[in-house]
């Protein structure tokens, strides 16, 4: 029954227990579970035909005229001019570091009829403007619209706001990035030691290809934070809160490519203060010293500081406590620490922030009295901890609602703040789209080029890159991005009280 209301010119295929249905003629497509494909003629399921025939799925709802209808090209697609050629993802070829991508040659009358692309003109309209015949236009429609392509979409009207189907591409679904043996310990907790001591290789690539960070992205000047590099943000908000000493010792723990460290201490740099960076990865201590030669290093544990009680003035960790132990229920240490602290237990077969306790208790213990400390990461004042699979090692997400519960109870004032909030950033400013970065970034792999993983902006990006491009697409900075988005990140702000 549900074959003969589609449309002939639908295509279908599996996955898994949902089936794809892909309109040939216009690029566009929904996914539905075989239970309700097989209902479909059902009164129940009017409001699913309702939206089939607003795609022209269904043989009910033929396609308007082709003349009138609006091309709209994929985010995902890329122009390269000088081939010419479209750079495109391959929509079966899809692994944990993402799609890969192929050039579509273009002829010369093809590449103008995409340039003059802009989600406006039908492709009549089209063929005006370029002086095409309107035949060559629905011939490249014809070709880019296949879904063994999926450049473009056509559309019954010109694109009001963008869709998130512009954004992605139909096909196998992103694998998980698989775990080497030695990043899980006996009960299943996670365990980087060995990562960090011996698998990062590169200090000075490692943050643009495996682990992007928010402050790696802005490590150089950007308009989201007016125009700092986030190391002078972070000193400029810490400051006004008076978290900044005087003198004494401030101490970053996990300190990244150490760029953070030394915009931070360049705007805090007295001859009364000093500056220690501690790190669990020998190469990337390397990497420190060179980007800040004005700081000290030290090889060291997050969870067992190689510090004196009451030492320090200032502590920051930075987007590091995700690569802590995340242990199971089953870790000896977990029900230890649900009964000092008095937490609530998580639901079943979700991780606990061992390794992020820990550091807490490490905090209290090497604050000097008025000392203060800055804890950021991503993860939430109370959803249960997750693992995010697309890295190559197994970072877990915060519940800072328990940070905050053992840094009380451990007697220290605890803040915590979005951490867009407390940097000021304006979201609103403008960052190269994440479907738009993946596109240059294969590019460049394939050129063997780096690219290194900056908040570009389609304009900034430009001198980087080994030929040019266009079709590039900016978005909000609250919007994916070539760094993580900000939004999901949150800074622990801890006081000790002064003796």
């Amino acid at each position: 029954m549900q074959s003969a209301l589609l449309s002939p010119d639908v295509i279908r295929w599996k996955q898994g227990d949902h089936e794809l249905l892909w309109q040939a003629k216009t690029g566009r497509s929904v996914a539905l579970h075989a239970d309700t494909l097989a209902q479909l003629h059902t009164p129940a399921l009017a409001p699913v035909r309702a939206r089939l025939a607003r795609l022209h799925l269904l043989a009910a709802s033929p396609l308007p005229d082709r003349r009138e209808l609006v091309p709209v090209r994929s985010r995902m697609v890329l122009l390269l001019p000088a081939r010419p050629a479209l750079w495109a993802p391959v929509p079966d070829a899809h692994t944990a570091g993402g799609h890969a991508y192929r050039a579509l040659p273009l002829s010369p009358v093809e590449q103008r009829i995409w340039s003059a692309i802009d989600d406006r003109r039908t492709t009549e309209q089209l063929a005006e403007a370029v002086s095409a015949s309107l035949s060559e236009v629905e011939a490249l429609c014809d070709r880019l619209c296949a879904p063994d392509v999926q450049a473009l979409q056509l559309r019954d009207e010109p694109l009001r706001r963008l869709d998130p189907t512009l954004s992605r591409v139909v096909g196998r679904p992103r694998p998980d990035n698989a775990r080497s043996v030695d990043q899980h310990g006996p009960q299943g907790e996670t365990d980087l030691r060995t990562y960090h001591q011996h698998d990062i290789t590169d200090g000075a690539t490692h943050f643009d290809d495996r682990e992007t960070t928010v402050a790696h992205a802005h490590a150089v000047p950007h308009a989201m934070l007016h125009g700092r590099t986030y190391g002078e943000q972070l000193f400029a908000v810490l400051a006004a809160r008076g978290l900044v000493p005087e003198r004494g010792l401030i101490a970053e723990v996990g300190c990244g490519t150490g760029e953070m460290a030394a915009a931070f201490w360049r705007s805090a740099a007295k001859p009364e203060l000093s500056y220690l960076r501690i790190d669990l990865s020998p190469e990337l201590l390397k990497t420190q010293a060179r980007n800040a030669p004005d700081t000290q290093g030290q090889l060291g544990d997050a969870t067992a500081l190689p510090l004196a009680d009451g030492s320090v003035q200032l502590l920051l960790s930075n987007e590091v406590i995700a690569d802590l132990c995340a242990a199971t229920a089953d870790t000896p240490a977990v029900p230890e620490y649900l009964a000092r602290y008095a937490l609530p237990p998580q639901p079943p077969g979700s991780p606990y922030n061992l390794g992020a306790w820990q550091l807490i208790e490490e905090l209290a213990r090497v604050l000097a009295p008025g000392g203060a400390a800055f804890v950021s990461e991503f993860g939430s004042p109370d959803d249960p901890p997750e693992e995010a699979t697309q890295l190559d090692h197994p970072e877990v997400s915060i519940h800072f609602g328990h940070l905050v519960r053992i840094a009380t109870a451990l007697g220290l004032a605890a803040e915590l703040v979005p951490l867009a909030e407390l940097l000021q950033a304006d979201l609103s400013a403008p960052h190269l789209a994440r479907a738009s970065y993946m596109g240059l970034r294969a590019l460049c792999r394939s050129q063997a080029v780096h690219l290194a993983a900056r908040a570009w902006t389609a304009a900034s990006v430009a001198d980087a890159l080994p030929e040019p491009v266009e079709s590039l697409h900016d978005a909000r900075c609250d919007d994916p991005g070539p760094g993580p988005l900000i939004t999901r990140f949150w800074a622990l702000l801890l006081r000790k009280p002064a003796a």
